[in-house]
């Protein structure tokens, strides 16, 4: 069996996933925000991601814009998952 292979659009994409969730994680943990709702939120985030915009995400590209992009969207999962429990949080409030 042949190791997979990651492309370097999906190694940034990693990365910057990395570091967003590792960011939202130490806001969610200062503002008390639920936990669930954070992981879901950037679970669905990033689901909506792969089905509408990643077919046409430059996964085999490896120049610099293509890169910055993939950076960009992981790391933007996490946010938009922190956002949702904060707006949760305020609409419960």
């Amino acid at each position: 069996m042949k190791p997979q292979i990651f492309t370097a659009f999906a190694k940034a994409q990693a990365f910057g996933l990395a570091l967003g969730f590792a960011l939202a994680l130490h806001v969610r943990n200062e503002t008390g925000l639920s936990f669930g709702l954070f992981a879901f939120g950037a679970a669905g985030a990033w689901l909506a991601w792969e089905m509408l915009l990643g077919p046409r995400a430059p996964s085999a590209r490896s120049d610099m814009a293509a890169l910055s992009y993939g950076l960009l969207s992981g790391f933007a999962f996490p946010w938009v998952g922190l956002g949702l429990a904060a707006l949760l949080a305020w609409a419960a409030a």
